[in-house]
């Protein structure tokens, strides 16, 4: 069983983090890598906000809508791509503290299933869908994680604020190995050639859904470390 660890602090995953890390980073699942024989130290699977539009303009080697890369430092990563060329960035830093007052004020609501979750869905999102799907999103991250530690069950917290998908999920979909998705694959190396990184650099650390921790995550998160730039890759497939 490799040495695992769900929902680290975005102070255990981040060097010297700010407001802009945790409103755009969601972090999932921490690897020890010598557990699976990837090599040594930590690695972090991260759920980003505003990927997945192929139709915007992201003028940022450092992230895509289907990568980002990240610097390892020590057991911690370093952003060194511009927080203002991420989609939503900006209305992301207000949303986000809207979400953390309605939480802290509203959380028993959010565990009962009560009239009012769903009256404020409906009232965000006619004034923006982006502002309802996030505020949405956000919360449903936290309600997934405080469940999990509580009661140490991975389950998704639409079932807790919704009454939906109350089996327990899978942590992840595979840990070590090689990625040998041929299909995947043939996305992947467009994608790297694009970027001028070398596909046999890559180490594959493992997958994970990150719809499973959040409904802002991605149908599927691949990590890989490459070690001759010191680097997390992490490529977002929307299936």
């Amino acid at each position: 069983m490799a040495n695992i660890r769900l929902f680290p602090a975005i102070e255990e995953v981040f060097v010297d983090p700010t407001n802009f890390h945790k409103t755009m980073f969601f972090p999932l699942l921490t690897v020890e890598l010598d557990s699976i024989n990837k090599g040594i130290g930590k690695v972090h699977f991260i759920t980003v906000y505003g990927n997945g539009d192929p139709e915007v303009e992201i003028l940022d080697k450092n992230f895509g809508y289907n990568f980002i890369k990240f610097k390892r430092v020590g057991d911690k990563y370093r952003f060194e791509g511009d927080f203002k060329q991420m989609p939503k960035f900006e209305k992301a830093l207000e949303w986000y503290k809207e979400a953390e007052d309605i939480y802290k004020e509203h959380k028993d609501k959010y565990l009962t299933k009560t009239e009012f979750t769903k009256t404020e869905d409906k009232r965000r999102e006619k004034i923006d869908f982006d502002y309802y799907f996030y505020i949405k999103g956000v919360i449903n991250y936290w309600l997934t994680r405080d469940m999990f530690l509580k009661t140490g069950k991975f389950i998704q917290g639409n079932k807790y604020s919704g009454g939906y998908s109350d089996h327990e999920r899978e942590i992840y979909e595979s840990l070590g190995g090689v990625y040998d998705d041929e299909y995947g694959l043939e996305y992947l190396q467009q994608l790297l050639d694009e970027l001028e990184i070398n596909i046999d650099s890559l180490n594959f650390v493992g997958s994970v859904t990150g719809y499973n921790y959040s409904e802002l995550g991605e149908d599927k998160i691949l990590l890989f470390v490459n070690n001759e730039k010191g680097e997390v890759f992490q490529y977002f497939d929307w299936s």
